[in-house]
């Protein structure tokens, strides 16, 4: 059985969705700032994104990896490259995976700014 979830904008549109990808969905989870909507969902604020992508830096920079400015060139590229398969499982390798999540994490951020907040819903 997989696990799916995604994050919507108030208006229900869809914004990212991903299946199997409890590790980075316990991020969201271990947060003091999460607030339920009910038991299949919560809201995702700025100040939730912002502090994930503080931890999501702060393990790149741990390993060694480049952090460019999410507004470059270098980061652009990077939200098109992110591959299909970040989307549908789990990375093998995690650290690999951390820029990939990183440029998703300005997408989400872009869209609690000009929403207000995301809801994250679930389907087993």
């Amino acid at each position: 059985m997989s696990h799916d979830y995604a994050f919507y904008r108030q208006d229900e549109i869809e914004v990212l969705r991903f299946r199997n990808q409890s590790e980075f969905l316990e991020m969201f989870t271990a947060e003091p700032l999460v607030q339920f909507e009910n038991e299949h969902g919560f809201y995702v604020t700025r100040r939730t994104v912002t502090s994930i992508i503080e931890k999501i830096e702060r393990e790149m920079a741990q390993h060694g990896l480049p952090l460019p400015p999410n507004e470059s060139e270098e980061f652009a590229e990077l939200e098109y490259a992110v591959p299909e398969d970040c989307y549908w499982s789990e990375p093998e390798d995690w650290v690999a995976a951390l820029p990939y999540y990183r440029a998703l994490l300005y997408i989400l951020l872009e869209d609690v700014r000009a929403d207000g907040c995301l809801v994250r819903g679930w389907e087993a």
